[in-house]
């Protein structure tokens, strides 16, 4: 099975900055973990590759990225976490939801997640994270992160996005890309890449057909000379633990979390959203819990 891989790239002697992922691994390993339907697994799948691409651009490891997708469809929400070491991960809230295919036989993202909010939360070691907010244009994902990156970011993109499902109801390719113009960029490079792109109607299959992300990152530009700056390899990994989950419990409060212990039989348990982990304390952890506090 290949791996998941990103590769950075300047073109046009650095007018213009080029991300290309392939994260098929990291969308069947989403998959397998939430048991996602296959509407959901191209949602999910859609916001987990472009996470995973703005995670590339941090310079510190410990810089953190969430993104959050508040729709009013039947998926519910979409959430997906990253940081600078390209650890991705990420849930909706109803992963079995399956909808029929929309008017062009394809899977109806739109319709599953519905009317709302884009909102995503940087927080690279400043005082306060930095918080953007966009509304959903399309619900398609990959426009409505172009509308937030020229509106919230004030950079005008390219975004494409694409999750394949094969007959066979698997995963057969999840990747896309984000081609951004830098400051001073010629208009005439700007008009170039936005003609090839309007004529670029699938990414699934632009990326299966040309394996080599080198060459799909010169067909996107039109650049023959571009140039690789950087190469990553995320991987779908949950950082939950016994002591992030033994905080959250000293944030719930020692009244409530006892409460909650004596509705369930004098047990707690705590499942961990994005990797399904389920964590179990009885009455004596949870006093260990509290006495114990720092």
């Amino acid at each position: 099975m290949q791996k998941n891989i990103l590769k950075k790239y300047l073109a046009y002697d650095g007018q213009v900055s080029v991300i290309v992922l392939d994260a098929t691994d990291m969308v069947i390993e989403a998959r397998k973990i939430h048991n996602l339907s296959n509407v959901a697994t191209a949602a999910l799948g859609r916001t987990l590759v472009v996470s995973t691409i703005m995670c590339s651009n941090f310079k510190d490891t410990t810089a953190r990225l969430t993104v959050q997708i508040k729709g009013n469809g039947p998926l519910g929400n979409i959430v997906v976490c990253g940081d600078g070491t390209m650890n991705i991960k990420g849930y909706v809230t109803n992963p079995d939801v399956e909808l029929p295919l929309n008017d062009k036989g394809k899977l109806d993202v739109k319709n599953a997640v519905g009317d709302g909010n884009l909102t995503v939360i940087k927080d690279i070691g400043l005082k306060e994270p930095y918080i953007g907010n966009s509304k959903l244009v399309s619900s398609e994902i990959a426009e409505d992160f172009a509308y937030y990156f020229v509106t919230s970011e004030q950079t005008p993109s390219v975004v494409s996005l694409g999750v394949n499902i094969g007959k066979d109801n698997k995963v057969q390719k999840a990747c896309g890309y984000i081609i951004q113009p830098l400051p001073e960029c010629d208009e005439k490079v700007i008009d170039v890449i936005e003609s090839i792109n309007l004529n670029i109607s699938s990414v699934t299959s632009l990326m299966t057909d040309i394996e080599n992300i080198d060459d799909v990152a010169k067909t996107i530009t039109g650049d023959n000379n571009i140039e690789l700056i950087d190469e990553k390899k995320p991987v779908y990994k949950c950082d939950c633990s016994d002591d992030r989950i033994q905080k959250t419990i000293i944030a719930l409060g020692k009244k409530e979390t006892l409460n909650t212990l004596n509705k369930n039989n004098g047990i707690l348990e705590i499942t961990c959203n994005f990797c399904n982990k389920i964590y179990r304390y009885d009455e004596k952890q949870i006093n260990d819990i509290f006495n114990n506090q720092k």
